[in-house]
């Protein structure tokens, strides 16, 4: 009998970690950061779309992962679930250094350029991160902006999308906001010139550091043990040509 439980025993044990090495993998986005990158497709509401959706799952295929992409959280509610080990991973997250304190990140996959966007009608000689805080910014909510020097008491992060964001600016609810240049020219995949809004103005900032899109997973999981060969899979993928493939199907023209 005592030999009987025992193997029964060993069958539970080896059944339980098969089922762990099958589990799908999870990882969340947020839709709301819209095409080429990731968005709802048009009547079908529950069917994410876009370029993180046909680069990454495939990707953790060839690792021997299925990969579940999750897209119902607000991106700030997709990096607690990630930190706290609920999700596996988070698809497009910046590094910041509080982020780093509780995420591991992947080699950057996407380089941006940041910007200073403000009003035609009150140029503001802005051209570096210590000139921010003379003024009244606006960010969106659940972004970082670290990078430029921000923290969440400097800005107004009401605004829920980039259209909000622009109108805040020309209505003069702040002076200022930060934003990547290309998420701005990607944004609704170039098909309206946004950079070209009447009484819209942006430069450079001399001192930031670009960000970068990573994949993240919380410091210390199984699931960051996972990124040194995901970065050898897009690395792979890059060389073969298949990053670009995939982003010219939602990006079009839009350089990558």
């Amino acid at each position: 009998m005592r030999f009987l439980a025992c193997l029964l025993g060993l069958a539970a044990t080896v059944a339980t970690a098969a089922d762990a090495q099958v589990r799908p993998l999870t990882a969340c986005g947020e839709p709301g950061i819209g095409p080429p990158w990731l968005y709802r497709t048009p009547g079908l509401p529950q069917q994410l779309n876009g370029f993180l959706v046909d680069l990454w799952p495939p990707l953790f295929a060839k690792l021997g992962v299925e990969l579940k992409l999750i897209g119902d959280l607000p991106f700030k509610r997709c990096l607690r679930a990630v930190a706290s080990g609920e999700i596996d991973f988070a698809l497009a997250a910046y590094y910041d250094d509080e982020r780093g304190k509780t995420l591991a990140f992947s080699k950057p996959y996407k380089t941006f350029t940041p910007q200073v966007f403000f009003r035609k009608a009150q140029p503001l000689q802005i051209s570096d991160r210590a000139g921010l805080k003379r003024w009244r910014g606006c960010g969106k909510n659940g972004s970082t902006y670290a990078h430029y020097g921000l923290g969440p008491g400097d800005l107004d992060q009401g605004a829920r999308n980039y259209q909000q964001l622009i109108e805040k600016l020309l209505l003069g609810r702040c002076d200022y906001f930060v934003e990547e240049i290309e998420v701005i020219e990607q944004w609704e995949l170039g098909k309206v010139d946004h950079l070209a809004t009447p009484g819209l103005a942006h430069a450079p900032l001399s001192d930031v550091s670009p960000p970068a899109f990573h994949v993240v997973a919380a410091r210390g999981s199984a699931a960051a043990e996972l990124l040194p060969r995901l970065d050898a899979a897009f690395a792979e993928a890059t060389r073969k040509g298949e990053v670009a493939r995939h982003w010219k199907r939602h990006a079009g023209k839009l350089l990558y």
